[in-house]
């Protein structure tokens, strides 16, 4: 009972918390994207309270997190009575319905998504990467109050995960104080409300049989599903980077500087959570440039325009590698010796990137770790290019993150060695699956299908 009183305490404090943040940012959604984005923002604030308190040295115990975190909701909130006009607006002029063809979908998602639930708060905490890391940080800081403590005291000198960002060290924290010795389940909060958003995302554009069969393509993903209860930094990553990505193609089509400066910090959450991140960013430099130049908006207001999005990403990267690692932990952390001395030989890029293709992608351990999901996107592609030969312009910006990635990957093993092929490749590709997925929202096929199932369904009804 007391557990279920304490998900509830804390579902309620991340809704008023990303509550706040969206209002600060004047975001308007319909009410599933907002609520589900809120929660969302609400787990990136409690990652970053914990890591605020530590940075001014101020001991991590149960009163001080809690206290901070309250604080923090409060402070968020200073436009709290515009936010609720607007969310008093937004729910005025929806009506949720739900058609009785929505029903098998729903209820296979939602027993998909109970299944991973019950896992992440049965399971105990199990990649190898993060019990050497982030889990036995944390799991010593609950006792001592602080995460510079006794792990730093052993030989490390086999593992690099202690230096890897604060995002998950913090959550697990928070979590295990509040009575949860596994303390994951923060993970399934991101895992329910990356599905309801991407349920709201994807029906905005197509028929919500189209949404469901796509929906459920997408959680079928093997691998990916299974770091839905098996916690590591990827699943995280790929949501908070594939949202600032959606945010900046909004911005692309209203000009307005609120969604950019919210895309822009975004994509900082997502380098908080993976610090390689800010390489990814600035790949989508390019799509900000072709923007400005069909924009006729100047040199200028380009740098502007990149200065915005891309500041947040490198104040995060700032603090939580140079000051952090560098200056916080008693041991030092050589970065410059883990990047790749010989750049000017091309040759382990093409490697890598034929490595990706022929071994993760198009082969047999593909389809192990991804299932079809990849082959879907594909044949949507080809059918678009064969029969009509016209993109939308969305899904022109989807193709090209669906490239960002594509490319990147092999472009971070080429400049990171350590980021192998069958680890961190293997589980970077998640980043990939939601933008193949809002590509095929926006593929002009499926959206005229959708547009005839729709006058069929209309045509019935009268």
């Amino acid at each position: 009972m007391i557990s279920v009183l304490t998900i509830l305490l804390f579902t309620l404090l991340q809704l008023i918390a990303g509550f706040g943040i969206l209002t600060l940012f004047n975001i308007q959604l319909k009410p599933g994207l907002f609520l589900s984005l809120s929660m969302l923002l609400g787990v990136a604030v409690f990652s970053l309270v914990p890591f605020i308190l530590q940075l001014f040295y101020i001991p991590l115990t149960s009163l001080n997190i809690f206290l901070s975190l309250v604080i923090a909701c409060i402070t968020l909130n200073i436009k709290f009575r515009n936010g609720l006009h607007h969310l008093k607006i937004i729910f005025q002029n929806t009506h949720f319905k739900i058609r009785l063809y929505e029903i098998p979908f729903l209820t296979l998602i939602t027993i998909i998504v109970l299944i991973s639930v019950w896992r992440c708060f049965y399971m105990p905490p199990t990649p190898r990467d993060l019990n050497s890391g982030a889990e036995v940080i944390a799991e010593y800081a609950v006792h001592e109050g602080t995460m510079i403590n006794s792990v730093f005291a052993v030989n490390l000198e086999t593992t690099n995960n202690v230096f890897k960002p604060p995002f998950i060290i913090c959550l697990q924290i928070i979590y295990k104080l509040a009575g949860f010795p596994f303390g994951q389940l923060w993970l399934s909060t991101v895992f329910i409300s990356f599905v309801i958003f991407l349920y709201h995302a994807v029906s905005a554009t197509v028929h919500r049989l189209v949404t469901g069969l796509l929906i459920i393509c997408f959680l079928a993903i093997p691998e990916m599903y299974a770091y839905t209860f098996m916690v590591l930094f990827d699943y995280s990553n790929a949501v908070f980077f594939f949202l600032s990505l959606y945010f900046l193609f909004i911005f692309f089509a209203n000009k307005q500087t609120g969604y950019l400066t919210f895309a822009g910090l975004l994509m900082g959450i997502a380098t908080y959570i993976r610090s390689e991140t800010l390489v990814l960013a600035c790949l989508v430099i390019p799509a900000i440039t072709w923007n400005n130049l069909k924009s006729s908006d100047g040199f200028k207001k380009w740098v502007i325009i990149c200065l915005i999005f891309l500041a947040p990403t490198l104040i995060c990267y700032f603090i939580c590698v140079p000051v952090y690692v560098n200056h916080y932990l008693p041991i030092k952390y050589n970065i410059q010796n883990q990047v790749n001395p010989h750049l000017l030989n091309l040759k382990p890029l093409l490697t890598r990137f034929i490595d990706v293709n022929r071994e993760l992608i198009f082969s047999k351990d593909g389809i192990t770790y991804y299932g079809y999901f990849i082959f879907i996107f594909v044949f949507a592609l080809a059918l678009e290019i064969i029969f009509s030969r016209r993109f939308t312009r969305a899904g022109k910006n989807w193709l090209y993150a669906v490239l960002v990635i594509y490319i990147g990957l092999p472009i971070l093993g080429y400049l990171l060695p350590l980021l192998d092929l069958d680890n961190s490749t293997k589980r970077g590709l998640f980043k990939v699956f939601p933008l193949m997925l809002l590509y095929m929202a926006n593929n002009g096929l499926l959206i005229k299908l959708s547009e005839r199932i729709t006058k069929w369904e209309m045509a019935n009804s009268n």
